[in-house]
């Protein structure tokens, strides 16, 4: 802190109480920068809503949700897929959203397939492809498990 560096707090509405008390004893430092991120309590399990009072010790800025196109060329360019793919893979996780709003047969934690699960399914293609001749293929007897169950 003394030295100015920085340092980012991530998903800090899952940390125990006990941290977020030890964060309130922090004496501010003019160089010394702090960053923090969370997702909303109530659309993902085990997050808290943070106290106001401590809120206020940041900028908070909310960010929406990234648009579908722009996903799918996220994860061409992270993961090396062709865009063909990628467009796949992102109509499997808007049809997995749309399930799970529509009914609660994919209620819980298991049934919704976040933008990590898909980036962990993309990361799967550069394991594969050299010995996969089909990936599309692969997708399609792959694809209907959770990705983060079978990496």
């Amino acid at each position: 802190m003394r030295n100015g560096y920085w340092i980012i707090l991530d998903e800090l509405n899952l940390a125990d109480s006990d941290v977020l008390e030890s964060l309130n004893r922090v004496e501010r430092i003019a160089i010394f920068r702090s960053f923090a991120t969370q997702n909303p309590p109530g659309l993902y399990g085990g997050r808290k809503s943070l106290s106001r009072a401590f809120r206020n010790r940041f900028v908070q800025m909310n960010f929406g949700e990234l648009p579908y196109n722009e996903i799918e060329t996220i994860l061409q360019m992270r993961c090396g897929l062709p865009l063909s793919y990628a467009s796949k893979m992102v109509a499997v996780m808007k049809e997995l959203q749309a399930n799970r709003s529509s009914c609660s047969m994919f209620a819980g934690r298991e049934g919704y397939m976040t933008l990590r699960d898909l980036f962990r399914w993309g990361d799967r293609f550069k394991n594969v492809s050299a010995q996969q001749n089909d990936y599309i293929q692969y997708l399609a007897e792959q694809g209907i498990h959770k990705p983060i169950n079978i990496c």
